[in-house]
């Protein structure tokens, strides 16, 4: 393997081929993977609250209602990354089905 000019290695050129296989398995981690970890960080915001004097008395004045506003922020924030991850996993379907279409039409018929 050679380095190329910042001594970096440079890897072998490999062809890339897009499946609706590949297609498949990406969804299924975005599905399995990602969706799960986001919700679960998501649901980690709830185990985040500081009762009655946890901050003491002029800690809460202070500091009590800026922590309950990022608590607020950090669900809402991991709530619309959930719908972003729905999103992706529904346009996922729609290019495995696409690209499948796209294979069977490619394929070459012999009669």
């Amino acid at each position: 393997m050679s380095t190329g000019t910042n001594g970096i290695a440079a890897m072998p050129k490999q062809e890339i081929y897009v499946t609706s296989t590949a297609i498949t398995h990406l969804r299924g981690r975005v599905d399995n993977e990602l969706a799960v970890a986001v919700d679960f960080v998501r649901g980690l915001v709830g185990t985040t609250q500081v009762d009655g004097l946890g901050f003491g008395l002029f800690g809460g004045l202070i500091m009590g209602g800026a922590y309950e506003e990022l608590r607020t922020w950090a669900d809402t924030t991991l709530g619309e990354a959930g719908g972003a991850v729905d999103g992706w996993s529904a346009g996922l379907e729609q290019a495995r089905r696409n690209w499948r279409t796209a294979e069977e039409a490619s394929k070459v018929r012999y009669r």
